[in-house]
């Protein structure tokens, strides 16, 4: 299984492809820039072979750029979304996407996940965590055996975390959260924005930890 970043430009999400039986994709930033993006998948792998898009969480710069990825795979591509989340894209408003001057997309959610559950990313079992704080539906993507995680914006590289001051944001859920996934053994992070972590992860994330202790 091999995992490919598309680094987020501007206020876009990072884009990870990873590819191997269960081609997927996470996170699809806002849509400004699809057209690059869908370049960069086609180098990687057949658009239409696509199967997965996994969406760490409701925000506009995760989720905006979906609907040009479902198009590119001739349909086939299934979203994947926290089990909250479902009726709010399905409704499609977003302040944040209207000070970009975008357009929040009315998304069907395929696959509604709750904690716990079990998905093939690529050739690999991933666990779903659920760790809310940044938003209401937000998603982690752990792999035991590889010690992979896609964080979404629960944790960032060197020690950051993120907002918990945007409509459905809680300070305490987040700590829950970051605390929780602190008591995983980590070697790579993928955060939804910033740089990856290969290796070393879990320094970064008790960094995490540390930080936002310091805020209690």
């Amino acid at each position: 299984m091999n995992i490919f970043t598309i680094p987020g430009k501007e206020y876009d999400s990072n884009v990870y492809v990873v590819v191997g039986k269960i081609p997927t994709i996470i996170d699809t930033g806002t849509g400004f820039y699809t057209g690059m993006i869908l370049r960069t998948i086609q180098r990687i792998v057949k658009l239409n072979q696509i199967q997965q898009i996994l969406l760490t969480h409701e925000h506009y710069d995760h989720v905006g750029g979906v609907q040009g990825i479902i198009q590119a795979s001739d349909g086939r591509a299934k979203i994947f979304a926290h089990k909250d989340i479902v009726s709010k894209l399905e409704k499609g408003k977003s302040m944040f996407a209207e000070m970009l001057g975008g357009v929040m997309p009315k998304l069907k959610v395929d696959v509604p996940l709750s904690n716990g559950e079990q998905l093939i990313i690529g050739d690999q079992p991933f666990e779903v965590l659920t760790t809310p704080g940044h938003s209401i539906g937000s998603l982690c993507f752990y792999s035991e055996k590889r010690q992979d995680l896609f964080s979404g914006d629960t944790i960032f590289a060197d020690g950051g975390f993120g907002r918990y001051d945007f409509p459905g944001g809680d300070f305490n859920m987040l700590l829950n959260s970051i605390e929780q996934l602190a008591l995983l053994d980590i070697t790579n992070l993928y955060p939804g924005h910033g740089p990856i972590v290969e290796q070393h992860a879990k320094h970064h994330l008790l960094k995490t930890l540390h930080n936002i202790h310091s805020l209690m």
